[in-house]
This record gives C-alpha cells, structure tokens and sequence, in this order.
C-alpha cells in the first residue's frame, strides 16, 4: 500500500500511531451539546446561550464548558454542581440526535487500518459518552485505545493521553500524529513530540490555527493522503 507523501516526509512511512480528538474533527457535536447546554441554564432560571455562542466554547471539556456558560449567565457558583449535573444527564438522554459525522472521516479511519496503523481516540469529552458516540457512528473497531477526559489523571493539553497510547505500542513520540481542530490538540501533540495536523473546520476557540505552528492545517481529512 503507497504511503502518502505527506505522510514518507514526516515519518519515512507509515506514523506508528495516530492519535485523534473526537468533537470538532470526527464529529460535529455541537448541536446537541449546545442543547444540553441551554437546558441546564434554563433550570437554573437563565436565558438559553444558543448553538452560535455554545460553539465558540467547545473544546475544553464538559466541566469548563458549564463553566463558560454560567459566567455568560452570570449565574452564581453555587449553582455550578447542578448545572453541571443537569447538562451531563440532559446530554447523556440525546447524545447523537443531531449530532453528525464530518466528511472523509470514515475514509481516513479506513486507511490507516489497512495500512496497519494503530488508532486511539483522544477527547476530553467525559469517558461515559464516548464509546456510545462512537458505536452509533460504528467507529468503535478502528480504535485500539478510547480515552475520555477523566481516564487518566490529566487531559489535554497534557501530553498525557497521547504518551500513554505511544508507550503502549512501544512507538516514539516523533513517529506518531495527533489530528485535531484546536489549540489544546497542538500543545498536547507538542509536549508529546508528535507531529499534528489541525482542522479549520472544528472547535478553535478564537484561535488563528496558521499561528500554532502544526506540522499541518487542512480543510478536509484526505489533504493527509494527497
């Protein structure tokens, strides 16, 4: 099988490893998130935030997005176990309603299990929605490994989760890839020593992904195969 060229620059074949984040690079989560998001601001008597504004503040894991969503209410911190609590089983009853795959996602996770190349998912995502997501998009056999924000001691941008999965193979970080759509998938690929290509398509949180620095940005997921 050709290995891509893209793909011999970097790692003079196939990467050892391929770590991916879930929200904002394999699926668009945001419509149900935002969903649950408004429903805990509702039961605590405030106004809904909107799918446009939920958006801008996706990417840090569920905790810090109730955490966003309170501060725009101007809701006390006392309520913040409730609405914490009221979102994740809000979430937990509607996770894919609306929820859709990006484009070529399944083309890329098929390449690269036929070239053999182990996959882990990465997220900050709580670990509880993850393989459910997953098995309805019936993307669960691609992944060696499912790492959710709460698996490990630390998330990204903690090089953590991506230097677990590579210790696990026995790969070296500098023959691994982190696919991602924010700053927090870079710095965690940087600390990690993996080469990381983002998506413009995801989660950026404000940030000029050209500014990062990634070994490469890309509009679609086949760019890597050209």
């Amino acid at each position: 099988m050709r290995v891509p060229t893209k793909l011999d620059e970097w790692f003079d074949g196939w990467p050892e490893l391929v770590c991916l984040d879930l929200d904002g690079t394999l699926i668009d989560s945001v419509p149900d998130l935002a969903q649950a998001v408004d429903y805990a601001l509702m039961q605590a008597g405030a106004n809904p935030a909107g799918e446009d504004r939920v958006r801008t503040w996706v990417g840090f894991g569920a905790a810090k997005l109730i955490e966003q969503a309170m501060q725009w209410a101007d809701l006390p911190k006392a309520l913040a176990e409730n609405c914490y609590r009221d979102f994740l089983l809000y979430y937990r009853d509607h996770l894919t309603e609306k929820t859709t795959l990006y484009p070529n996602v399944v083309q890329l996770l098929k390449t690269f299990k036929r070239a053999g190349v182990p996959m882990a998912l990465v997220t900050n995502k709580p670990s509880v929605f993850v393989q459910p997501i997953l098995e309805h998009f019936e993307m669960s056999s691609y992944f060696s490994w499912q790492l959710g924000g709460d698996t490990l001691e630390e998330k990204k941008p903690s090089p953590m989760p991506l230097l677990h999965c590579c210790e696990t193979v026995e790969a070296e970080p500098k023959n691994c890839l982190m696919i991602g759509d924010s700053i927090t998938d870079h710095r965690a690929a940087t600390a990690a020593g993996f080469r990381s290509m983002l998506l413009t398509y995801g989660y950026h949180q404000g940030v000029d992904l050209l500014s990062l620095g990634a070994d490469m940005v890309a509009d679609d997921l086949t760019e890597l195969f050209i």
